[in-house]
C-alpha cells in the first residue's frame, strides 16, 4: 500500500494532474481516464488531498476547453490527455474517446461525495457549470464510434465505452439535480443492453462477438448491471475461457498485439474486484496474490507482464518505437489499492498511520 501511494504521489504533478508512467516517454500526459480511476483510489486510500488537486485540474481543464453548450472551443473533440498545464501534446494522437470522461464525473461525484459526508454536490458553480458543459457534452455524443480505452477501433461504439457514459450521466443527474440527464443515461443503459449483447454476453463492440476485459467495469464500477446480472455471469465465463491465463492474469482481449498481448496487473485486480463481490473470495484472493507476484523488487507494478504473450513477435516492434514497456503506471497501482479496499485490508493499514 505505501509504496502504491509514493508511486502515485511522485507521478502528481504541482497542477494536480497524474502523469500515466513518468518514467514511460508517450505516457508523460494525464488522462482523464486514467487519472479518475487513480483520484479515486487516493480518496480510498485516505489522501483526499491528492484527489481533490486532481480534480481541480480536470475543471480547470475542461473550462478551457468547452463553452457554455458543452462544444469544444473552436471545434472538433476534446482531447484524450493533457500536459499537466492543460496543453495538447504535439504528437498525434487518436483523440476521440468519450470512456474517460464519463469516468471522470463518476468520480468527481464519489469524491464530492465523501468530502460532503452526505448527498453528493459539486465543490461551487464553476465546478457545477463544468459538470454541466461536459455531460451536455457527452450527452450529444454518446452513440457516436470512438476509439475505445484502448485507443483502437475507432469505427465502433463500445459497450464499455457506454458504460462509463451511462455512469457519468448518472453522476452528473445527482449533482446537478437535473433529471434530463439521468434520462439520457437510461437510454445509454437501454441501448447498451439492447446492442452490445450477443449470445447473451456481452461484446467487445456493438456488433461483434468478441469479449474484452473491460467488459468487467459494466459491473464494476459503472453498475450498469450487477455483478450476478446473467448477462455479466456469462461474459465472466467467456473472459475466464478465451482471456484468462491459468495463473490467473488476465489480457485486455484475444488479438491484443501490444507488446505482444501480455496480462494486465489493473485488469486482473478489477476483476478480483467482480469476483469479491460475487462472493468467489478464493478467486479474488487467488487474483489479488497474482497481482502482488507482478511487483519489481521495488514494488512497482507495470502496465503488463511478459507471461503467455498472445504474440512473443510484437514485443520488440513495440520496444524499437518506445522502449521497454510502461513500469511502474499508475492506474496500475489505483487498480491495486481500490482492490485491497474491496478486500477490507486497506481499512487497518490507515488506521495504524491515523
Amino acid at each position: 500500500m505505501s509504496r502504491s501511494i509514493e508511486v502515485i504521489l511522485s507521478g502528481q504533478t504541482p497542477e494536480g494532474a497524474y502523469l500515466a508512467a513518468p518514467t514511460f516517454p508517450t505516457y508523460r500526459y494525464c488522462w482523464f481516464r486514467d487519472g479518475s480511476f487513480i483520484a479515486d483510489a487516493m480518496d480510498l486510500a485516505g489522501r483526499p488531498g491528492s484527489a481533490a488537486a486532481f480534480h481541480a485540474w480536470c475543471v480547470g481543464v475542461l473550462e478551457s476547453q468547452l463553452d457554455e453548450r458543452g462544444n469544444v472551443v473552436g471545434g472538433g473533440e476534446l482531447h484524450t490527455r493533457y500536459r499537466a498545464d492543460g496543453r495538447h501534446g504535439a504528437e498525434e494522437w487518436p483523440n476521440f474517446q468519450l470512456d474517460g470522461f464519463g469516468t471522470w464525473l463518476w468520480a468527481y461525484r464519489r469524491h464530492r461525495e465523501r468530502s460532503t459526508g452526505g448527498p453528493a454536490s459539486p465543490l461551487g458553480e464553476r465546478d457545477a457549470d463544468v459538470v454541466r458543459r461536459l455531460a451536455e457534452y457527452l450527452a450529444g455524443r454518446w452513440s457516436r464510434p470512438n476509439f475505445d480505452c484502448w485507443e483502437e477501433h475507432e469505427r465502433f461504439v463500445h459497450p464499455s465505452t457506454l458504460g462509463a457514459i451511462y455512469a457519468g450521466l448518472r453522476a452528473a443527474a445527482e449533482l446537478l439535480g437535473e433529471r434530463y440527464f439521468a434520462g439520457t443515461a437510461y437510454a445509454v443503459r437501454s441501448y447498451l443492453l439492447t446492442h452490445g449483447v450477443a449470445d447473451g454476453r456481452f461484446t467487445k463492440h456493438v456488433g461483434s462477438e468478441e469479449v474484452d476485459a473491460n467488459l468487467v467495469w459494466l459491473a464494476l464500477p459503472y453498475e450498469v448491471v450487477a455483478v450476478d446480472d446473467p448477462f455479466m455471469s456469462a461474459t465472466l465465463d467467456r473472459i475466464a475461457a478465451e482471456i484468462q491465463a491459468p495463473d490467473g492474469g488476465l489480457h485486455r482481449y484475444a488479438g491484443d498485439t501490444y507488446y505482444g498481448g501480455g496480462c494486465w496487473p489493473l485488469l486482473t485486480a478489477d476483476l478480483a474486484q467482480v469476483r469479491l463481490a460475487r462472493g468467489e473470495v478464493e478467486e479474488a484472493e487467488r487474483l489479488l496474490a497474482w497481482v502482488e507476484a507482478q511487483a519489481t523488487p521495488a514494488g512497482d507494478l507495470p502496465e503488463q507482464v511478459a507471461n503467455h504473450l498472445n504474440d512473443p513477435a510484437y514485443v520488440d516492434e513495440w520496444r524499437r518505437r518506445w522502449g521497454d514497456s510502461a513500469c511502474p503506471l499508475l492506474w496500475s497501482h489505483a487498480a491495486y489499492l481500490r482492490l485491497l479496499h474491496a478486500m477490507g485490508e486497506l481499512q487497518p493499514l490507515l488506521g495504524a498511520r491515523s
